[in-house]
């Protein structure tokens, strides 16, 4: 057997028939929850795929590799391209009277790299920092250092940095069986009223039951708070082609400001991140200026910079 008829039939195969099955599999993400944690890895299939596809150009029979490979890429994509197609807002012209510039940023409970990470912070110089999974090493730094106010919830899983101080922190209870997310909310003062800056740090989507306590405990919580002028940003380890994610946007009412933004993983090969986990979503009082990603600084997550800005009335 050649290495090129081995390598087809003992990896190229099984790889297209995998994604394959998964993609399609993932479909059932509609009706049940279980099946909606493999519509997260929806790149993975669609690379799988495609790999498969380029295969069966070499292939000696190429029917089977070409129709497991065209299944996997037309089944990724039915998950995929709802997100690439969302209609979003236009931005606005940097410069906007009021803008705030926002970085939410997962730290992964590593202090290694800690000046790498203040001296990119005090590059930025965010008007809110919202960090999940920090130290109090970090903590410290932030608040002593970049001379920012901290706000933090009952375990400071979740602490909000802001230049000025809040107006109100809450600290919500995690909930029913204490599955509610990690939480935080920091009232802060702006042009039209004070606005809520709500952050937020969701279980492993693995974890079926707490991820949907997570989802249903955050939206208990935000229809307390003002949601045209509210923010909300976090680790929601949650991608925008899940069906969990597209009927929280739904019941949020919010827009989502990060669209198909990869943030995970920032550690893997080359830092080339495939998951979009980490999401800035805003009221309609507010308009989007610019959303990147930021830099590796040592973490498994990328940060999110947002820009945003008041709307004009």
């Amino acid at each position: 057997m050649s290495f090129v008829r081995f390598v087809l039939r003992g990896v190229v195969l099984p790889l297209g028939a995998v994604s394959a099955a998964a993609a399609i599999v993932a479909q059932g993400g509609r009706l049940s929850a279980h099946l909606d944690v493999l519509t997260h890895f929806a790149p993975v299939y669609l690379a799988g795929g495609a790999v498969t596809l380029v295969a069966a150009i070499f292939a000696h029979r190429r029917l089977l590799p070409a129709l497991l490979g065209a299944t996997a890429v037309i089944a990724s994509l039915a998950l995929m391209l709802p997100e690439f197609l969302r209609p979003q807002t236009a931005a606005i012209a940097p410069g906007a009277p009021g803008q705030i510039k926002l970085i939410q940023f997962n730290i992964a409970r590593d202090s290694q790299g800690l000046e790498q990470r203040l001296a990119w912070l005090a590059a930025e110089d965010p008007d809110v920092l919202v960090v999940e999974d920090s130290r109090a090493i970090f903590q410290t730094a932030v608040t002593q250092r970049l001379g920012r106010q901290m706000a933090c919830g009952k375990t400071c899983e979740v602490a909000i940095f802001t230049r000025t101080p809040a107006t109100r922190i809450e600290a919500p209870r995690r909930g029913r069986k204490g599955m509610g997310p990690a939480i935080t909310i920091a009232h802060l003062a702006g042009p039209q009223g004070d606005f809520p800056v709500v952050g937020v740090h969701y279980g492993w989507p693995t974890d079926v039951e707490g991820h949907a306590e997570n989802s249903a405990r955050m939206l208990q919580l935000m229809k307390d708070q003002p949601r045209e002028r509210a923010i909300l940003v976090g680790d929601f380890n949650s991608t925008p082609w899940s069906f969990s994610r597209r009927r929280e946007d739904a019941a949020l009412g919010m827009e989502r400001r990060t669209h198909a933004l990869p943030t995970w993983p920032a550690n893997g090969l080359f830092g080339l991140a495939f998951l979009p986990i980490d999401h800035v979503y805003a009221g309609s009082a507010w308009a989007t200026v610019s959303i990147t990603r930021g830099p590796r600084l040592g973490s498994d997550h990328y940060p999110v910079v947002a820009v945003l800005a008041p709307r004009a009335n």
